[in-house]
């Protein structure tokens, strides 16, 4: 019974036969070490895959949530634009044939616009910083050629069209920027006209008009930045 129990379940056969049986059931000693010997390289190499994997995920979505808060910051410089040219409507019925109070809102609305370009120019430089690292990034060894090249081409792209939607906001700032001058000249005759005392020389004048040069002096500051901070040949065809 001992014996039994010792070599396996099977009854223990004493007999010469019985005895070359048993051994042809027992598992070489060398094969079981070698699979004990791959299974324990196996464990850490899956966990290190497993790990990367992790990693990289994490990466993918760390990149998604700074897009995402690069085009929210965008998207509101864009709306608070929009919104500073409809108060000038409301201004201007308001204020037309007061041309000191213009003035003052217009220095109010000038500076409100600066600091709509500051927003838009710290998104931008977040995102030229982005395409920049991802265009020097080495590409994935293990995809075949093509699928680097068209990755390449993906990442040229999306920063064409990034620098597309840069200049387009410059291009409207300056436009708004050439409204206020002009509805800013309207209110001087007008208050040179009615005002009494040299009105080029008022307090709401000078206001506007510093006011004015400050925004475009951000105007030109923010379209260097985008044109410094895009990769190379994104910007070759886009004019401000």
């Amino acid at each position: 019974m001992v014996l039994a129990l010792l070599v396996g379940s099977k009854p223990f056969d004493p007999s010469p036969r019985g005895m070359q049986a048993s051994l042809r059931d027992q598992p070489a000693a060398g094969s079981v070490a070698s699979r004990d010997v791959a299974a324990g390289k196996a464990a850490p190499d899956a966990r290190a895959t497993q790990k990367t994997q992790v990693l990289d995920q994490l990466a993918k979505d760390l990149k998604a949530g700074k897009k995402t808060a690069i085009g929210d910051a965008k998207s509101r410089a864009k709306t608070k634009l929009a919104q500073l040219m409809e108060r000038l409507k409301l201004l201007k019925k308001l204020y037309g044939d007061n041309p000191k109070m213009m003035a003052k809102e217009l220095a109010a609305l000038a500076k409100e616009v600066k600091g709509a370009v500051k927003d838009y120019a710290s998104a931008a430089k977040d995102s030229g910083e982005m395409f920049s690292q991802d265009l020097k990034a080495p590409a994935d060894a293990s995809a075949p050629p093509e699928a680097q090249a068209a990755a390449r081409d993906a990442v040229e792209d999306e920063a064409k069209a990034e620098a597309h939607g840069d200049m387009e906001f410059i291009k409207s700032v300056r436009d708004v920027s050439n409204v206020l001058k002009d509805q800013l000249l309207t209110a001087k005759t007008k208050g040179i006209l009615t005002v009494k005392g040299k009105f080029e020389q008022s307090e709401e004048y000078k206001d506007a008009e510093d006011s004015l040069k400050d925004l475009d002096k951000a105007v030109e500051d923010t379209d260097r930045q985008i044109r410094a901070d895009m990769p190379a040949g994104s910007l070759l065809t886009l004019k401000a």
